[in-house]
């Protein structure tokens, strides 16, 4: 049977968000955001209440790393990567435009579309994995010996809470965010009683696991800094823009990674998939913990989804929206089905190479955006903004050699002299922000020495 898509914006249309679908990727009218900033901690509180997080709290069992120094490692991690969230959710209500857009300010309209480009591939990666995970944890609470069908199923929500818009959203994020705080309450609390399978794993020092837990952790929660504007751009409070985006993903992203860390340890052998380690670590209450995945990967990918649609139109695209959104759904669904089975196994390394793009674009927003034009964006745009783009290729390759994603490089100094630990994020973050302003010092006062000399 043919559903046209007219019907469907029929059905939907007394539910949709028309002022998200009204202006898309334009600039909302500041007498529009009028949406409360407090929607941003539920929003990202929900977000990461996730498999995706649940999943990174086995990587320091998988190290062997002590208890103490796991959980030390994940508050940090968090803490670091969720202040980069809040601070890209600030420029939100300061233009009312989407994230991908305001990047324009930082590399130009045309070298934009680059950037939006590879939050394209960012948001289809974690689309896909947050699917594949989510798909999974469906089979096994419904005991299905098909995997296909709850992917499938799976898609369609997303699609569904996506298609409709920014408010659904909001709204859906408010209420898994009481649902998934419930279910991963019961699944620390079912885990601390039995305090004596968490106090005969050991675990040792080791300076190593410690750093690729800190990476890690940073690396998950810091990834979502290239959504935050697509969500606050609806707000005129400007203060608490901040605290809301950066409480609300730290405090879940720790809670969820430190569920994950307790059911790893309960597991005593973590298997490549959480869902199954979840499911028997819980025992008799498997299915709420099953069922608390694949909420929370709904919950991540309703967000994934609308940010893939506006990173797609930010590039120029000239099609509607929810046609974006569901090219976006189908093609995760096919990769998914195809290639469910190698998430599993190159996990961690996945949360590394996607991410290497992000902190040394962070880095340039900021100066760019809050140092050069002191968060009053410019009226006009440059096809290519030379500071921009010189100082993120610079940072970015003088960030290799301490790269080490695993089975494709290593890098030169973290391999020698760093153990395998991945400092890249850091580096390339703390050398953008600096080369950016002398970049455009020189140009600016290159700028003055000729027109004196024409004068």
């Amino acid at each position: 049977m043919h559903f046209p898509l007219m019907n469907s914006e029929h059905m939907f249309g007394k539910f949709s968000d028309n002022l998200s679908d009204n202006y898309e990727i334009d600039s909302i009218p500041e007498n529009l955001r009028n949406k409360k900033p407090s929607e941003l901690f539920t929003l990202w509180f929900a977000a990461n209440l996730t498999v995706g997080d649940f999943a990174v709290g086995f990587i320091p069992v998988e190290l062997g790393l002590n208890i103490y120094y796991a959980i030390l490692a994940i508050i940090i991690g968090n803490v670091l990567g969720s202040a980069l969230l809040g601070v890209m959710s600030l420029t939100g209500p300061r233009t009312g435009l989407p994230q991908m857009v305001i990047s324009r300010y930082g590399f130009g309209k045309r070298f934009g579309i680059f950037i939006s480009g590879l939050q394209w591939i960012n948001t289809m990666g974690w689309l896909t994995v947050n699917l594949v995970l989510a798909g999974f944890a469906l089979s096994l609470a419904l005991h299905f010996s098909v995997y296909e069908i709850p992917v499938f199923v799976t898609g369609i929500i997303i699609l569904l809470i996506s298609y409709l818009g920014r408010n659904i959203i909001s709204h859906f994020e408010r209420a898994m965010s009481i649902v998934l705080g419930i279910i991963f309450s019961f699944i620390v609390i079912d885990s601390m009683i039995r305090p004596e399978k968490i106090l005969l794993y050991h675990g040792v020092y080791s300076g190593i696991g410690f750093g690729i837990t800190l990476a890690s952790t940073f690396s998950y929660i810091m990834s979502w800094a290239p959504y935050a504007a697509d969500y606050s751009r609806y707000n005129q409070d400007k203060g608490s823009v901040f605290t809301y985006s950066f409480v609300g993903g730290m405090i879940s992203s720790i809670w969820a990674e430190i569920a994950g860390l307790f059911v790893a340890i309960l597991s005593v052998n973590p298997d490549l998939n959480p869902a199954l380690d979840l499911k028997d670590a819980l025992g008799y209450y498997g299915f709420i913990g099953l069922y608390a995945l694949f909420l929370g990967g709904i919950a991540a990918d309703a967000i994934n989804l609308y940010s893939n649609s506006l990173s797609m139109k930010s590039m120029g695209i000239k099609i509607k929206r929810r046609l974006v959104s569901i090219i976006g759904i189908s093609i995760a669904i096919i990769v998914s089905m195809i290639a469910y089975n190698k998430f599993y196994l190159f996990y961690e390394d996945f949360l590394f190479i996607l991410d290497y793009w992000i902190t040394p674009w962070i880095g340039i927003m900021i100066a760019s955006f809050f140092i050069d034009m002191h968060g009053k964006p410019l009226s006009g745009i440059p096809g290519f903004n030379v500071p921009g783009i010189l100082s993120y290729f610079i940072s970015l390759g003088a960030s290799v050699p301490f790269m080490d994603p695993g089975f494709l490089y290593e890098g030169v100094i973290s391999k020698l002299y760093l153990g395998g630990v991945d400092i890249s994020y850091y580096v390339s973050f703390l050398l953008s922000i600096p080369l950016y302003i002398a970049i455009r010092k020189l140009i600016k006062n290159k700028d003055i020495v000729i027109n004196a000399q024409r004068s």
